[in-house]
């Protein structure tokens, strides 16, 4: 029997290529001779850069940055041939503390003005997992955008509480020659009820008031860009950093899902296989918007091939041919969590069963 193994990251726990590990772990203790394939994968979010990297025989670059709140981190940037892979989530990235009014994109747009530097100057960015929502203010200040309030007064590090009081924007400093692909997994625009906003930033930190705040922000800094983006699918991705950066620079979206399948021949490789098993930290109504294994599955209906999804948690969804949590009534989720490579070898082995 040919296997295919395709999963998601496990958020906090696990990444694609350990996740990977220890399925066929699992698999391979229960049967013999078995040809099994495993490609680690991911939709736009955390992994998305290594994963593609990997797929193309790349390497990795490491440069200083600043995280959403201002702290010095090493970032990362993948590269192959003369492209360069930024994740908004390696400086951007959702952080225990939940403060998104306070946070920027600024780190995002370092790494891509080091890539540049580097002379990277076609930029895949992956978008997923941020915890910022400033349109993607921060990021463009790092590359030259000067932003003004009503005083005209520059406005250094943009940060989500800043967007209502942008009154102005100068792009004579702007970094130039950069050709972005941007990687996304959802289609939500840049403001509005399906906006940045209102959909993801009360998982950043916000209450209600800041929402209405962020959004009205939001629509303050369209208006100032050269492009309106409002009824851009993709816009909102990573609290609109897609839209700010599209605005200014254009490019294409994509789903972060499509780039890596083409990277991989991901179709090819499900039509050969007799069984693929895809999985993530959390398979819930969210999946079915167009997460991995979503696409993965429906991948698998196209061409009659048997499809199987094992996750950290599954809320009330069906997907596949088969699916098993790593959490029951005998594992807790904090159980499961700490011990996440051990439960996830156990029951893998359940899935051919």
């Amino acid at each position: 029997m040919r296997i295919l193994i395709v999963p998601d990251s496990f958020k906090g726990t696990l990444t694609s290529k350990q996740a990977c590990s220890c399925i066929e772990k699992g698999i391979k203790s229960i049967l013999e001779n078995e040809e099994i394939t495993s490609i680690p994968f991911a939709d736009g979010g955390e992994g998305f850069a290594e994963c593609l990297s990997n797929m193309c025989n790349g390497d990795i670059l490491y440069s200083s940055c600043t995280d959403i709140y201002g702290r010095h981190i090493k970032g990362k940037i993948f590269t192959y041939g003369d492209t360069a892979i930024i994740e908004s989530a390696c400086a951007s990235g959702l952080q225990k503390k939940k403060d998104v009014m306070n946070a920027t994109s600024y780190g995002t747009g370092e790494l891509i003005k080091t890539a540049i530097q580097k002379g990277f100057h076609n930029i895949v960015l992956g978008l997923g997992g941020s915890g910022c929502c400033d349109g993607g203010a921060g990021a463009l200040s790092a590359l030259g955008v000067v932003f003004r309030d009503i005083n005209g007064e520059e406005i250094p590090y943009p940060k989500g509480k800043d967007l209502e009081n942008i009154y102005g924007a100068g792009f004579t400093q702007l970094v130039k020659d950069i050709n972005f692909t941007f990687a996304c997994d959802v289609d939500n625009v840049f403001f509005g009820k399906n906006g940045a906003a209102y959909v993801f930033a009360p998982q950043k930190g916000a209450d209600k008031n800041d929402v209405i705040k962020l959004d009205n922000g939001l629509k303050m800094l369209n208006a100032f860009l050269p492009r309106d983006v409002s009824n851009i699918k993709g816009a909102g991705a990573a609290g609109g950093i897609c839209g700010g950066l599209y605005s200014v620079y254009g490019g294409k979206i994509k789903s972060g899902f499509d780039i890596l399948s083409e990277a991989c021949s991901l179709e090819e490789k499900i039509m050969q296989a007799d069984l693929v098993i895809t999985g993530e930290g959390k398979t819930d109504r969210q999946t079915l918007m167009g997460k991995l294994p979503f696409k993965i599955s429906e991948i698998c209906k196209k061409y009659g091939k048997r499809c199987y999804v094992i996750s950290g948690k599954i809320d009330n969804v069906r997907l596949g041919d088969k699916m098993i949590s790593l959490t029951d009534k005998f594992i807790s989720a904090e159980y499961a969590m700490a011990n996440a490579e051990e439960v996830l070898i156990n029951k893998a082995k359940l899935l051919l069963q």
